[in-house]
C-alpha cells in the first residue's frame, strides 16, 4: 500500500556525516521492500540501507557506505517555518537534469493535505522530490521537495515538508529512541476547507485515548507543548513513552487527560506473502475497531497478469479464512502455506468491496492453485518459495 511497482529516482541530502545518513523523500526509497542505489555528486552510484521510513511524513533516511561519509553535512534549520515570502531555492535533479538549482518564494502554508507543507513557487519536477530547499537568506535547509500540484494551471504550485517535524525525528534518531508516530486511534473532524482540524469526532480505542466527541486537543505534556495541527500533534507525540498528558476543551472547560498510546508499524520491518500474485499483509488501520470485525490481513496488489487478478481479486481485499481455517495475521498463513500439498487448491474467502446499494460488502469465495507463492522480508530479501 502506498507504492508503485517500478524503479524512481530523487534527491536527497546529508544530514549525519558521521553516521553517514541521507534525507529523502519515503516515496523516492519507497515503503516496500527495495533495493536503493545512492551517488554524491562526481561519485559512483552505490548500495545505501533504508534505516528508517515514516509512516506518516513522507520522509525515508539511508545510511550510506563509508566510503561516502567523507562529505559534509547540510546546514538545517530546525528552529522554525519560514515567512510567506521568504526566497528560497529548490535543489535537485528535475527530469533526469542532476543538480539542478530554480529560485522562488515561499507562496503559503497548508495543512489541507493532513501533513503540514510549505508551499512554493519554485519548481519541483520528477527527480526534485526529496531534494533540499534552501533559505536563499542564510542557506540552511528550511524544508524537502516533496510534491508538483498536478494540472496545466498548478505549475506554480509545489509543495515541501518543513523541517520541523523531520528535526525531531532526526534527532530521537541520533538519541538512539524510536521516532514512529503513535497510532491515532481516534479520528478527527475534517472542516469545509478539507483541513483536519483537532476536534475529535470519534474514539476507536476509549482505553488508550479517552475522548469525548467535541474535545479539542490544545497541548500535549506536562510542559504544555501547545498543538494547533495534526503534524504538530505528531511532532508532540513523537518519542514519548508510557503514559502522555493530552490537554483538551471540552464543554468549554480545559481538562487533562491520560493517553497511552501505542506505535504505528515499522515500515522498514513490513513483510508480505505474494500468493499467485496477490500481495497479502497486514495494515493498520486507526480507525479499525469502526468495523465489527476488523482487516487483519488485506491485499495491498495484485500483480497484471497474474492468476489472482484472473479470478478477480483486487486491493484492499480482506482475507478472511483459507480451506475453512480462520487466517488472522501473517503467521498464521505462513504455517498454513507451509504445510499446503502441493497440487491442491486453495479455498480463499474474502472481503470485497460491494458495488451493491444496501452492503459495505461481499464475501468472494476462490480457488487459487497455490503454485507461486514468495515469502517477502525487509531489505527485499527473498526468503522461501514454493513448491
Amino acid at each position: 500500500m502506498g507504492d508503485e511497482r517500478g524503479s524512481f529516482s530523487g534527491a536527497g541530502f546529508l544530514v549525519d556525516a558521521a553516521r553517514g545518513w541521507v534525507l529523502t523523500n519515503a516515496h523516492v526509497v519507497g515503503r516496500s521492500p527495495s533495493d536503493v542505489t545512492l551517488a554524491f555528486s562526481g561519485g559512483t552510484f552505490r548500495p545505501a540501507r533504508k534505516l528508517y521510513v515514516d509512516p506518516f511524513t513522507d520522509v525515508a533516511i539511508l545510511e550510506v557506505s563509508a566510503d561516502d561519509r567523507r562529505h559534509p553535512a547540510a546546514p538545517i534549520d530546525c528552529d522554525g517555518v519560514p515567512e510567506v515570502g521568504e526566497a528560497v531555492g529548490a535543489f535537485g535533479h528535475p527530469l533526469g537534469m542532476p543538480f539542478t538549482g530554480t529560485r522562488g518564494i515561499v507562496s503559503g502554508k497548508t495543512d489541507q493535505f493532513l501533513n503540514d507543507f510549505l508551499q512554493i513557487d519554485a519548481t519541483v519536477d520528477h527527480g526534485n522530490s526529496g531534494g533540499p530547499v534552501i533559505a536563499i537568506r542564510d542557506a540552511r535547509i528550511v524544508g524537502i521537495a516533496t510534491a508538483m500540484a498536478r494540472g496545466s494551471k498548478a505549475n506554480s504550485l509545489n509543495l515541501a515538508t518543513p523541517m520541523r517535524d523531520v528535526c525531531r525525528i532526526l534527532k530521537l534518531l541520533q538519541n538512539g529512541v524510536s521516532p514512529e508516530p503513535p497510532d491515532l486511534a481516534f479520528s478527527l473532524l475534517v472542516d469545509e476547507d478539507e483541513r483536519h482540524t483537532l476536534q475529535v469526532g470519534a474514539t476507536h480505542d476509549a482505553a488508550r485515548w479517552p475522548f469525548h466527541p467535541g474535545d479539542e486537543i490544545v497541548s500535549v505534556g506536562r510542559e504544555r507543548e501547545v498543538v494547533t495541527t495534526v503534524t504538530e500533534l505528531v511532532t508532540a507525540m513523537r518519542g514519548r513513552r508510557g503514559v502522555v498528558t493530552i490537554h483538551v476543551l471540552r464543554a468549554g472547560r480545559e481538562l487533562e487527560l491520560l493517553v497511552r498510546p501505542s506505535l504505528q508499524q515499522s515500515i522498514v520491518s513490513r513483510r508480505a506473502v505474494s500468493l499467485d500474485g496477490a500481495l497479502i499483509a497486514s495494515f493498520e488501520f486507526e480507525d479499525s475497531t469502526a468495523l465489527n470485525e476488523p482487516a487483519r490481513l488485506i491485499v495491498h496488489s495484485v500483480a497484471p497478469g497474474s492468476v489472482a487478478e484472473a479470478l478477480g481479486m483486487s486491493q484492499m481485499d480482506i482475507i478472511e479464512s483459507i480451506d475453512g481455517r480462520r487466517i488472522d495475521d501473517l503467521d498464521s498463513l505462513l504455517g498454513y502455506l507451509r504445510q499446503h500439498h502441493e497440487g491442491v487448491p486453495l479455498r480463499v474467502v474474502f472481503r470485497h468491496l460491494s458495488a451493491s446499494a444496501n452492503r459495505w460488502f461481499e464475501f468472494n469465495v476462490r480457488e487459487l492453485p497455490g503454485e507461486e507463492t514468495l515469502v517477502i522480508e525487509p531489505e527485499g530479501q527473498l526468503l522461501s518459495s514454493t513448491p
